[in-house]
């Protein structure tokens, strides 16, 4: 008896062991992985955020994943700019903070298109075109690779 406890206490601890070691390997994959995208989401983000500041709508519709929801409801740049060109805010600068959680699309049957999420915190100062008013806001935007590129999500 007191043998068997033994000798189920050393495949607990083997299979904890073993359990770390991947756990261990995938948080390297993941680091790995977001260190050779991160220039070109980085990129990415700031075709988009400098679209966004210099208020280029055709290049800020552009960098816009064409699977996201948005692009979903408004197929077309006419819907987009109709849209866009109402608002009374913009982005006035920015300045991007950190890019993590790099991640695989685990659900392709809801996104089929999409390869892989990656999270892009920015400080964006948004003006207020009526009061002229600026203001810093933290912001998480999503960026979606989709074949091949990444996109605003």
């Amino acid at each position: 008896m007191i043998k068997r406890l033994a000798h189920t206490g050393i495949i607990a601890i083997w299979t904890a062991l073993l359990l770390m070691t991947l756990s261990a390997c995938s948080d390297t994959r993941n680091r790995v992985a977001l260190f050779l995208e991160e220039p070109e989401i980085r990129k990415a983000a700031q075709r988009y955020l400098d679209a966004e500041v210099r208020r280029d709508l055709k290049e800020v519709y552009a960098c816009l994943a064409p699977s996201s929801n948005y692009m979903a409801t408004n197929p077309s740049y006419d819907d987009y700019f109709r849209e866009a060109r109402t608002t009374s805010v913009q982005i006035s600068d920015y300045k991007i903070l950190e890019i993590s959680n790099l991640r695989d699309n685990h659900d392709r049957e809801k996104y089929p298109l999409i390869e892989k999420f990656v999270q892009v915190e920015v400080d964006v100062f948004v003006l207020f075109e009526d009061s002229k008013e600026t203001i810093p806001v933290n912001y998480s935007f999503t960026f979606i690779k989709e074949g091949g590129n990444w996109y605003k999500g």
